[in-house]
């Protein structure tokens, strides 16, 4: 009887053990659980402040890039207020996005559509910025080309009282510089932001000139950038100057000068917008003389 007690004390106590053990485990278990849910909650709310984060950052941008053109123009202005009102209306789509939307990866997914959409709004009143500062610059060229041509008759009868040396030097008027960015199908089209220029144009008119004589006549243009380097075109250009100097030009002609008018055009190249916003020089050289000189501004 009394190892029958015993045997039972024994059960009793491995049922003890036993239940203790399972109770420590499961407890183990919820515990380690718990805060493997914790560090994954907290993940989840990192990559979410990353990601408004970065939301913020790509809108901020966009008011800035296009910011710094206001004040040119009138019209410009009112075209940046425009920007900023459909910017406003994105920003408010991405807010609510963010507030509603509680799945991290199905809410990261839809943030790049609208990001997506965001940087194509920018770069689409980018254009319509370049299009109009160049349309401006045009209007500004042409009224200020109409004065010129007032000047350059009172110019021409001043030089009837000069001397022969200087009466005979060949004269370019009605100088217009251009600006022109490429587009995909090789069409070029006028445009005003450096970043976004392939070509730069001179075009201007060698004037008639009865005493300088006819014959093959050498023109230069030199395009100095603003960091004072002369622009090279494809083929490299040299001459010296009425001063002996040895001079790179960016393009050069040879004409065969008749001693009339002759509308010509020379020009810079490249198929890589590497231009530089600023103040370029530009002087256009007939027989080693300087006979035309200007500024042309890209921004």
């Amino acid at each position: 009887m009394a190892d029958t007690n015993k045997k039972n004390n024994n059960n009793s106590l491995t049922l003890l053990l036993l239940l203790l053990i399972t109770s420590v485990g499961v407890n183990f278990y919820q515990w380690k659980s718990h805060n493997g849910m914790v560090v994954s909650h907290g993940n989840e709310v990192d990559s979410l402040n990353t990601m408004r984060m970065n939301v913020e950052r790509e809108l901020g941008l966009t008011v800035i890039e296009l910011e710094k053109y206001r004040g040119i123009a009138g019209n410009l202005d009112t075209l940046l207020n425009e920007a900023n009102s459909q910017i406003a209306k994105q920003e408010s789509v991405i807010k609510q996005l963010l507030a509603s939307e509680k799945d991290g990866k199905k809410l990261s997914t839809k943030l790049k559509t609208e990001i997506a959409k965001l940087h194509k709004l920018r770069d689409e009143y980018l254009d319509k910025i370049d299009s109009l500062i160049a349309e401006n610059d045009r209007l500004k060229s042409e009224n200020l080309n109409l004065n010129s041509q007032v000047e350059n008759l009172n110019e021409q009868k001043n030089l009837l009282a000069g001397k022969v040396a200087t009466a005979a030097q060949l004269k370019a008027e009605y100088v217009k510089v251009s600006s022109f960015k490429k587009r995909s199908n090789g069409k070029y089209t006028e445009s005003a932001i450096a970043k976004r220029t392939n070509k730069l144009e001179a075009c201007f008119t060698l004037m008639d000139n009865k005493i300088a004589g006819t014959g093959d006549k050498l023109i230069y243009l030199l395009i100095t950038a603003p960091n004072g380097k002369i622009l090279m075109s494809y083929t490299k250009a040299q001459f010296t100057d009425s001063e002996g100097k040895f001079l790179d030009a960016t393009a050069s002609i040879k004409v065969d000068y008749t001693g009339a008018k002759q509308d010509l055009c020379l020009s810079y190249e490249n198929d890589e917008r590497i231009l530089e916003s600023g103040t370029y020089q530009i002087g256009i050289y007939a027989d080693g003389l300087m006979v035309h000189q200007s500024n042309y501004i890209l921004r």
